[in-house]
């Protein structure tokens, strides 16, 4: 697959970067896409990523939905097995020759867990979080924001993430897109080194 032109590559966060584990999910057995398995729990993701909601409001509402007592101890903390290794070591490659951009559906809590604390947060020159923009993919305007905080027109962008539906946001404004789909990505992106 050839891609022209890149001056910068935006990845997605959760899914591509870090396998999301998060305990409220074993707690309510979640399983599949979660717009499908309860559209009241997808809403409150919704607002939680969009920092609507705090952590302990958002696992108040949810224990309310699924009748479970979720608490504190369901706080999704940094796990080193749930990071994409792999990647992140293509990435500091790629950031010698492209821009690095992040682009994530994502609350304050579990940011600050996996990309601040972690350090990850360094790989990238634009971080672009839901919870700080107040709008999330695959709405346009967060993959113009994107552009504009590169510096760049949106075709000069390759954006990775794992969902379609946020690939076709990307599509949207003009930028070239790849699905991540693991060790198969890495090769793709190993070959823009």
């Amino acid at each position: 697959m050839k891609y022209s032109n890149i001056k910068a590559i935006v990845f997605d966060f959760w899914g591509v970067f870090a396998t999301f584990n998060a305990p409220v999910s074993a707690a309510i057995g979640l399983k599949g896409p979660v717009d499908k398995f309860n559209q009241d729990y997808y809403n409150l993701i919704k607002q939680h990523d969009l920092g609507q909601i705090s952590e302990d409001e958002f696992l108040a509402a949810a224990s309310k939905i699924f009748n479970v007592n979720l608490t504190v101890k369901h706080r999704y903390l940094f796990d080193d097995s749930d990071v994409n290794h792999k990647l992140i070591e293509i990435v500091k490659e790629l950031k010698k020759k492209y821009k690095i951009g992040l682009i994530s559906n994502t609350p304050r809590e579990n940011t600050e867990q996996f990309l601040f604390k972690s350090g990850l947060d360094k790989l990238f020159d634009v971080l672009i979080l839901s919870y700080e923009v107040k709008f999330r993919k695959p709405d346009f305007r967060i993959y113009q924001l994107a552009a504009k905080k590169l510096g760049l027109k949106p075709e000069k962008i390759l954006f990775i993430d794992d969902h379609q539906k946020s690939l076709d946001g990307a599509v949207e404004v003009g930028m070239q897109v790849l699905l991540y789909e693991g060790e198969k990505t890495n090769k793709i992106l190993e070959e823009l080194l």
